[in-house]
Parts: C-alpha cells; structure tokens; sequence
C-alpha cells in the first residue's frame, strides 16, 4: 500500500495536501505513529472504565458500561 493511502486508512480519510506532500517515509512513520497513539487511547480508555465501574454494583455495571462508551 502506498504510504498516502496508509496514512488514510489511519485517520479515516484522506490527508490534506499538505501532508499528502511529505516524503513517504515521513508518511509511513506518521501513519504509524498515529495507529501506535489509537491504541494507546484505546487501551486507556478501557482500563479507565474497568477502574470506574470498579465501585458499581455487579448487576448494573453492563448497563453503566454502555453508558460511558
């Protein structure tokens, strides 16, 4: 895959010209670097909600869960 492309496919859609414009090893390594950051926030985000919904009674926390996502 191009690195444009994979660089799209990262943030959902197609990255201004500006950035479009960068050498593509510039744009593998942002590409990855976002993906590697989407992740992050994705593992923290769900740690934190294990953390909150710690303290809420078993029967309710599934309903609490969809609640905050």
């Amino acid at each position: 895959m191009k690195p444009d492309a994979d660089l799209a496919a990262v943030l959902g859609a197609s990255p201004p010209e500006s950035v479009s414009a960068l050498p593509a090893a510039t744009l593998s390594r942002l590409a990855e670097q976002i993906a590697a950051a989407k992740k992050r926030g994705q593992a923290e985000t769900e740690e934190s909600v294990r953390t909150a919904i710690a303290g809420v009674p078993f029967a309710v926390r599934g309903i609490v869960k969809k609640a905050v996502l």
